[in-house]
């Protein structure tokens, strides 16, 4: 709308407004007097001079700024006070200047009652048909053409917040076409005109009595934002066998401007929400001690744990951050983020390997860290079983170099990331794992100066090389969905949740000389059935799981285990524990023979004897067996047909 409109509609407002109020007071004479008005002296003045003194009122209350179409109950209560105080000032002028002469005691009130209902009810009238809810006293639900259908569960403030912001968008394709809701005694409700159709569970019953009406549901939008993990799985599963895709409502308090269409876009239910995690604790204090003000290091920074550490640790003020990554391009696209998002921070950018001893300890010479994040790690299982040695150099010598510059440099603190893998290892990458914390462990038994701390969990959701992601391709494909085993599972936890815990854990689970050579364990909650995984992420989707998209089941690959473990039998857990995290205590290896153990796999290694290397590997591993590479697995890969 041009400037000059839009002068044009206040000044025609404000107008309209002074024509309501001299209309309510002729009104309310003529009905307290009939003809006799026409004895009043005066008349006209008098109307006049009311008018004025509401046009001065509304400039005082500023009414004359309040946009019609945006009129709610604050705008209202603006009104009724320019109502009242406007017919005091004129009572009392009244008796000043003419002693109260022809003025009943009816008219005030009246004058009131007729400018409350005229000057509300046109900001009313103009809002309805701005949102189009004229149409809807007269209409039931109807197709939109063009526009998906959805139908809404949830009957609180947000539902109707959100409905309402719709229907003042004037390019939205979304039509709510009706409400859901679980609580019964919410059945008879209705939320901005649309009835509640009925509950979760009569799903099927209300899309086939819409499509009778011709109206084909396709979305179900959940407005409920504190609703459970089992609750959200119920409606899922309602849901899903009717071929309803399920999405958020978004959060229109997080949003400035909720007119605008994209904003008002429901979002997809994520992964995530299933998992029934509850939300984790972390002390930022000391985390904030562990980093403000220190200069830090962090390998496989351009990785997805290393990229959301350093993200979260650019939060907390550091000196500087030294990110080092083997992949120009993850080295590149983080530096442009941090410095967009943390313009205040001092980013070190370094592409560099961390098998490269002399790149390393330039580059610890030159930035002299304070605190070291080694996230460093090639993790791949099944391509690792093809390329052990890589594994080794990466996990285990790259680790030793890199902990070998933190105690040569005067780091105070080195945190090695670990994986749930290392725990009775069946595999090359988690026996590279279990071998690189034991020579962490080592090194903090031994220094007097450098704490090195390793911090072990399981799975992050969208991860490189998660599952999700390649589950959310197969589905866009059609199907069908890959899944090893009918009965893997696995621990999962969100890549943001999973640094928290890191953070935490660094700055408040290895305190003391008693902690030396454990380590931490981060709490993953319950294991998770991949399978469930599968059938949710098809269920989201809108499709139903073995119909629509099928599930074939291939068989483990060479290394992968049918559930992974956070503790070893062998390993003792402490009893000092604090929420979110564990202390194990896994055996402990001298230093010395650590070192020279290393110096033989270093030397197997570089003669590229892959027999001898992954020998060394068990002795150093002695839960590691390599000549059980294969998998005994009893399952034999075979395919389920959708039903």
């Amino acid at each position: 709308m041009s400037l000059t409109a839009h002068l044009t509609l206040r000044v025609g407002g404000v107008i309209l407004d002074l024509i309501i109020a001299a209309a309510s007071m002729t009104l309310a004479y003529y009905m307290a007097m009939g003809t006799l008005v026409a004895y009043v002296p005066e008349f006209p003045w008098r109307i006049a001079a009311f008018s004025m003194l509401v046009f001065c009122l509304m400039l005082m209350f500023s009414l004359h700024r309040a946009t019609w179409r945006y009129v709610s109950i604050p705008e209202i209560i603006s009104i009724i006070k320019l109502v009242i105080i406007s017919n005091i000032l004129y009572v009392i002028f009244a008796f000043l200047l003419v002693r109260g002469s022809y003025l009943p005691r009816s008219v005030p009130i009246l004058t009131g009652l007729f400018m409350i209902a005229g000057m509300a009810g046109v900001r009313l009238t103009y809002r309805l048909f701005t949102e189009g809810g004229f149409a809807q006293f007269f209409t039931s639900p109807s197709p939109v053409p063009g526009a998906r259908n959805a139908l809404l569960f949830g009957f609180n403030d947000e539902a109707e917040a959100f409905v309402r912001n719709l229907r003042r968008s004037q390019k939205n394709n979304l039509n709510i076409v009706g409400v859901v809701d679980d609580t019964p005694i919410n059945l008879l409700g209705s939320v901005q005109g649309l009835k509640i159709l009925g509950q979760s569970r009569d799903l099927e019953n209300i899309v086939n009595r819409l499509k009778t009406r011709g109206i084909h549901v396709t979305e179900l939008l959940i407005a409920e934002s504190q609703l459970s993990k089992k609750d959200l799985v119920a409606i899922i599963d309602h849901a899903g066998a009717n071929n309803l895709k399920v999405k958020r409502i978004p959060d229109l308090n997080l949003t400035s401007n909720v007119s605008s269409d994209s904003l008002l876009e429901p979002r997809p239910i994520e992964i995530t929400d299933l998992l029934g995690r509850p939300e984790t604790k972390w002390d930022v204090g000391n985390v904030a001690k562990l980093i403000s003000g220190q200069t830090v290091l962090i390998t496989g920074a351009g990785g997805s744990i290393g990229s959301e550490l350093t993200r979260q640790v650019a939060s907390f003020c550091p000196k500087s951050i030294v990110s080092v990554d083997i992949s120009e391009f993850n080295v590149y696209s983080l530096d442009k983020q941090i410095k967009t998002e943390f313009p205040a921070v001092e980013l070190i950018s370094r592409v560099a390997d961390v098998r490269d001893k002399a790149v390393l300890n330039e580059v610890f010479a030159l930035c002299k860290p304070d605190l070291v994040f080694h996230a460093a790690a090639l993790k791949h299982v099944p391509l690792l079983e093809e390329n052990a040695l890589e594994a080794i150099k990466t996990n285990v010598l790259g680790t030793r170099i890199v902990a070998d510059a933190a105690l040569r440099h005067g780091v105070k603190n080195f945190v090695m990331i670990s994986t749930d893998k290392a725990v009775n290892p069946t595999n090359v990458m988690g026996a590279t794992k279990r071998a690189a914390e034991a020579y962490c462990q080592s090194l903090d038994i031994m220094s007097q100066t450098t704490r090195f701390k390793t911090v072990r969990f399981g799975n992050v959701l969208g991860s490189a090389g998660s599952v999700v992601p390649r589950f959310s391709e197969q589905i866009a494909r059609g199907g069908p969905v890959t899944v090893t085993h009918p009965q893997i599972t696995r621990y999962f936890m969100t890549i943001p949740e999973a640094v928290r815990l890191v953070l935490h854990a660094s700055s408040h689970g290895m305190i003391g000389e008693l902690t030396r050579g454990k380590i931490v364990v981060l709490d993953m909650g319950e294991p998770v059935r991949i399978v469930d995984l599968a059938e949710r992420l098809i269920q989201l989707a809108g499709f139903r799981p073995y119909k629509d998209i099928d599930i074939t089941f291939t068989g483990l690959r060479a290394g992968e285990k049918l559930y992974e473990e956070l503790f070893d039998p062998d390993e003792l857990r402490d009893g000092m524990t604090e929420e979110g995290f564990f202390i194990a205590s896994p055996r402990l290896f001298d230093h010395n023979l650590m070192d020279r153990s290393l110096q033989e796999l270093e030397a197997a290694v570089a003669k590229l004897d892959h027999l001898r290397s992954l020998e060394l590997l068990s002795h150093l591993v002695p839960e590691y067996h390599p000549e059980h590479r294969a998998s005994t697995d009893p399952f034999i890969p075979h395919h389920v047909p959708a039903v």
